[in-house]
């Protein structure tokens, strides 16, 4: 399996952790209305790599609230184990998982 571009990744992970009236709902139709070309297996490979890339960067921030690394290790992590993340997605889910992480 070819792995996705970045844009679709990106995409797929800003859908998939979007907060308000879409918060944790399917993606599949918001991807296809951005990226019509998509098959179902496609959107479906995404999302998962996405939620993958997700769940990694809480498990960092929860290394970090436990003082296993650095806040900014986690950042440096991301971009390493997913160089298709965009530096404002890694951002932004760390803080998430910061905060859920000292709750």
């Amino acid at each position: 399996m070819k792995e996705p571009d970045a844009e679709i990744l990106n995409a797929a992970l800003e859908l998939a952790t979007e907060w308000g009236e879409n918060f944790r709902k399917p993606i599949d139709e918001r991807m296809k209305a951005k990226f019509p070309g998509l098959t179902d297996g496609e959107i479906s490979d995404a999302e998962s790599i996405a939620k993958t890339a997700e769940s990694r960067i809480y498990e960092l921030a929860e290394m970090e609230e436990r003082g296993e690394i650095s806040e900014t290790d986690i950042t440096r992590i991301a971009a390493e184990e997913f160089p298709w993340l965009e530096g404002h997605q890694i951002g932004r889910l760390k803080n998430i998982g910061m905060y859920y992480a000292r709750r």
